[in-house]
């Protein structure tokens, strides 16, 4: 066997013992694919080979939060803007002290601690927030997002995006 060349596609059951050559550690591909669940594809317009780890299905499951028990109850859409800058760390109307960075909006009518999902319709990215205060203060806006919020939709760097919004009934936040 020449060792300056690599072997693809040999049998599984080929036992080749790791070898150290010239300071440089091989490693056959059979132990890695037995052992580790490795799965190779060759690449032959760059002559590359290319290694994924698999992991089994215990791996991938065995954290996965239970899906969460809660109903849309209503849903919405319209124009949504966010805020924060000297708004952070005031009270909010609701009392709490507002964080430019949490999950939180601003909405006219609907009560205090409602969960809503809000999605920005340019990116389809969705997020899950708090109602904590009262606003948006400004004619053809439905919702007034924190910075944290926005961020996490995509919506900040526009200043104003078309938004669904869906009330959530029964969420509850793992504390």
């Amino acid at each position: 066997m020449d060792l300056t060349n690599s072997y693809i596609n040999l049998p599984d059951s080929l036992v080749v013992p790791i070898k150290i050559i010239n300071s440089h550690t091989y490693i056959p591909m059979s132990f890695l694919k037995e052992t580790l669940n490795f799965h190779f594809s060759w690449d032959s317009e760059s002559n590359s080979l290319y290694a994924v780890r698999i992991p089994d299905s215990a791996t991938i499951f065995k954290n996965l939060p239970e899906a969460p028990e809660y109903e849309v109850v209503e849903t919405f859409s319209g124009v949504a803007s966010w805020y924060g800058g000297k708004f952070h760390g005031r009270e909010t109307t609701s009392g709490e002290i507002f964080d430019e960075n949490g999950l939180t909006a601003a909405h006219r009518t609907l009560p205090f601690n409602t969960y809503l999902r809000v999605t920005f319709i340019e990116t389809n990215a969705s997020t899950i927030v708090k109602v904590n205060d009262r606003g948006p203060h400004i004619a053809g806006r439905i919702l007034d997002l924190s910075k944290g919020a926005a961020e996490e939709i995509g919506l900040r760097p526009h200043g104003l995006g078309e938004v669904k919004v869906e009330v959530l009934n029964n969420y509850e936040v793992e504390a």
